[in-house]
């Protein structure tokens, strides 16, 4: 099973999830999305979000963990969902060993083909550790210096970590694809001038207001307004995705924010 792993520059769109790689001609596939809490109780408006606190503790199996959103896995466009209530900081202070059970369940539980890890923001141990225990990486920037800086420095510490592997890097936010393409290269540049490599570029999602419209439904945005060019260039990056990895079941871990 892959693992993916991405670090968001904004508001968390809930995008690559609910479009879940199944609602891009690919219905088969069966998504876990493991997050923070915001991302049930705030953008999709659920009474509840998953047990991940006593998945972690051993005190429940990953059946009773998930909450299924959509349908769950059963239902086109539908996934699982395993959050920790607001506040708790389940997963940011989850331990090597606690994290090493927790990837193996996940690549083993419930026959998912895909797991997207939404990791916080920053380099901390957690969100080091799973980004480097996932098989892609998707680093999510901003245009703004500082999102470059904090990108910077992730690119950095999973090349340390891995021994050979980049992020892949999107753009969100950007005025115009412009824009989003000036602040790859500049990412670019600078890899390539500390670490002799240089990361993947994938695309751009641009600024959309109706994303935070969205968030302010409670909806996912691919579901709130399908035809606004942020939905529309996330699903994009999703047929993208389905289309590189693998038909073998995948882990994919989604990660902190650069801000």
């Amino acid at each position: 099973m892959r693992q993916v792993g991405a670090a968001q520059a904004c508001t968390r769109q809930v995008g690559l999830a609910e479009v879940g790689l199944t609602q891009v001609g690919a219905p088969e596939v069966r998504l876990a999305q493991l997050a923070a809490a915001e991302i049930g109780a705030v953008q999709l408006g659920l009474a509840a979000s998953g047990d991940l606190p006593g998945l972690l503790a051993g005190t429940c199996t990953l059946p009773d963990a998930v909450l299924p959103v959509a349908g769950g896995i059963e239902a086109r466009g539908g996934f699982d969902l395993i959050a920790a209530p607001s506040g708790s900081g389940a997963l940011a202070n989850t331990g090597p060993v606690a994290a090493e059970n927790l990837v193996a369940q996940l690549r083993t539980g419930r026959a998912y083909h895909r797991v997207l890890i939404d990791l916080s923001a920053g380099v901390d141990a957690a969100t080091m550790r799973f980004a480097a225990s996932a098989d892609d990486t998707l680093l999510v920037l901003s245009p703004d210096p500082s999102s470059l800086t904090d990108a910077y420095a992730f690119a950095k510490l999973l090349l340390r970590a891995t021994g050979t592997r980049l992020p892949q890097v999107i753009v969100n936010m950007a005025a115009s694809d412009a824009a989003g393409r000036r602040t790859a290269e500049a990412m670019a540049a600078t890899c390539s001038a500390f670490l002799n490599c240089v990361p993947e570029f994938l695309g751009t999602i641009p600024r959309d207001p109706r994303a935070l419209e969205a968030v302010r439904r409670q909806r996912a945005l691919v579901s709130h307004c399908p035809q606004a060019p942020a939905a529309r260039a996330v699903s994009a990056l999703a047929r993208r995705l389905h289309a590189e990895l693998e038909p073998a079941p995948q882990l994919a871990c989604a990660g902190a924010g650069m801000r």
